[in-house]
């Protein structure tokens, strides 16, 4: 199955957003931070002679009721590839049997995932852009005053996080609850207050890290705090926890973000849009 499913991700026209291109990462995945069902009662699959011809998965949470959509992923293509899907989702849905929403997360050359999700009646939510940087693409710059998060910025941060991210997936809360020895919340101070703050998440297993979330206050910025964060972000994630590429997903209409990070060193590498129904 995780073969199945990486090789096919790999195309961008079959590409979805929410997992990798590599096998391993893909079962590393499945067997440990997937849906809250078994993972049998989370996949339709479709075989062939003992092989997999096409599968549909979906990381169900059962405290929001809602799935995340692993594909659908077909050998197939054109009518065929919609027949499967098709058949797929009567599968899925059959399995789970739960009433709830429903994500995708699509790349913009995936039109058949992104033509199949209309039809069910998916609604077009948002346009991201992922971008990538490797280690040796880093530019480099001098030693910036940003420190690791204190109880001190406390509320200042929680004040600017629901400002900036206000219908975020993960609340301040949230953020400050999942901090540990790889993921970790920096900050930037100016004249005593909460200039800003990155939030990022390392995957030591697959030496991966990801900027999950970065903010500067309205009042500081133009001031070289956003790569001041973006810089000692990945000073942390390639030296401390020997990432190998970092990534980071922003809306494609956040065009003054994009050319921050693109300023740094990352460069795009894929444009998705996000459904749900």
């Amino acid at each position: 199955m995780g073969s199945f499913i990486a090789g096919l991700n790999k195309n961008p026209e079959q590409h979805t957003g929410y997992f990798g291109t590599e096998a391993k990462e893909v079962i590393d995945t499945l067997k440990t931070d997937f849906s809250d069902l078994a993972c049998k009662d989370s996949f339709a699959v479709l075989k062939e002679n003992g092989k997999i011809i096409a599968a549909l998965g979906a990381d169900w949470d059962q405290d929001s009721a809602t799935g995340e959509l692993w594909g659908p992923y077909s050998l197939a293509s054109g009518e065929q590839w919609q027949k499967d899907a098709s058949r797929l989702w009567r599968i899925l849905q059959h399995k789970i049997n739960q009433n709830g929403t429903w994500h995708g997360f699509y790349n913009v050359q995936n039109q058949q995932a992104i033509q199949w999700i209309s039809l069910l009646g998916g609604k077009l939510k948002s346009r991201e852009v992922i971008l990538q940087v490797l280690p040796e693409e880093l530019k480099p710059s001098e030693k910036e005053s940003v420190e690791e998060f204190t109880e001190l910025y406390t509320e200042e941060f929680k004040s600017l996080h629901l400002k900036v991210f206000p219908d975020s997936y993960f609340s301040s809360g949230d953020i400050l609850s999942r901090k540990n020895d790889r993921n970790r919340l920096f900050v930037i101070e100016k004249n005593q207050r909460l200039a800003g703050y990155v939030y990022v998440e390392a995957n030591p297993s697959h030496n991966e890290g990801s900027i999950e979330y970065i903010a500067v206050n309205p009042e500081f910025r133009g001031m070289g705090m956003g790569e001041a964060l973006l810089k000692r972000a990945a000073a942390f994630l390639f030296q401390d926890m020997n990432a190998k590429e970092i990534s980071i997903c922003v809306n494609a209409g956040n065009e003054a973000a994009i050319h921050l990070y693109k300023k740094v060193g990352f460069s795009e590498k894929h444009r998705l849009e996000f459904y749900n129904f």
